[in-house]
């Protein structure tokens, strides 16, 4: 099975190259520390297998494993026991907590040999969005972005979201917490690139990484602060000339 791991923990990553090339059935194609990078390397290659951790910067591995979806078997590593539950339900061949031992790595290699295909098939690359210099990948490349409102999925509710009440968008960890003008706020496990690549490009922006704001519903802009009511939100440097071009406009 061709490997590859996207990991942003370089000795996690040297642990998995060394099981990986002990496995007789494995062979290591690439190792990333940088989902993004490890995204876009697996829009241009094939690979059967895919060992990813979850909690990283710019790209949660969660995010990674929905686009993959189907085109190779993910094995998620991770020191986070509370993702499990969201990794199965991405159709993940295993969960591996980190630290994790060479024998519990050969069981969850054997359950993503069992998965293979055995007709013959061969893993393909997948189409990934296109880099987007502030905000990667594209989302709004996804799909057209609604006018009026969304649904948006909250614990087992799928709730529609008026996006005229919507004022700004925070992570934290897996979830994401939309602030509404009644003073209301939306929990959901929605990754936020996903999100911004759902919502009208005219009327939000993202200033930050955990971070995105309705234009109309900003108060005032000081220094790298944004504020919206009585909340201050950060603009961080990747953001901060897109976001004063979109203020531009």
């Amino acid at each position: 099975m061709t490997t590859v791991i996207i990991d942003d923990e370089p000795l996690a990553v040297k642990l998995l190259e060394h099981y990986v090339t002990k496995h007789p059935s494995l062979t290591l194609a690439a190792t990333f520390t940088n989902p993004v990078d490890g995204l876009e390397y697996l829009g241009n290659h094939a690979a059967d297998l895919l060992l990813l951790d979850v909690q990283m910067p710019e790209l949660n591995g969660l995010h990674v494993a929905r686009l993959v979806r189907g085109k190779c078997a993910v094995v998620f590593t991770t020191a986070y026991e509370e993702h499990a539950l969201a990794g199965f339900d991405l159709d993940a061949t295993d969960y591996l907590l980190k630290p994790i031992s060479y024998e519990r790595f050969e069981r969850a290699i054997a359950k993503a040999l069992a998965s293979q295909p055995t007709d013959g098939a061969s893993s393909t690359a997948f189409s990934a969005p296109a880099a987007a210099p502030n905000d990667l990948p594209d989302y709004a490349s996804l799909g057209a972005a609604p006018a009026n409102d969304i649904f948006v999925k909250s614990g087992t509710k799928t709730i529609r979201l008026e996006l005229e009440g919507l004022l700004y968008g925070s992570s934290s960890g897996d979830y994401l917490s939309l602030y509404l003008a009644d003073g209301s706020k939306i929990l959901t496990l929605e990754n936020l690139g996903d999100l911004i690549g759902r919502l009208p490009q005219g009327r939000f922006c993202r200033i930050h990484r955990s971070h995105f704001v309705a234009l109309k519903k900003i108060d005032f802009v000081e220094r790298r602060r944004v504020v919206v009511g009585k909340t201050w939100l950060p603009v961080s440097d990747g953001y901060r000339e897109a976001f004063r071009e979109r203020l531009k406009q």
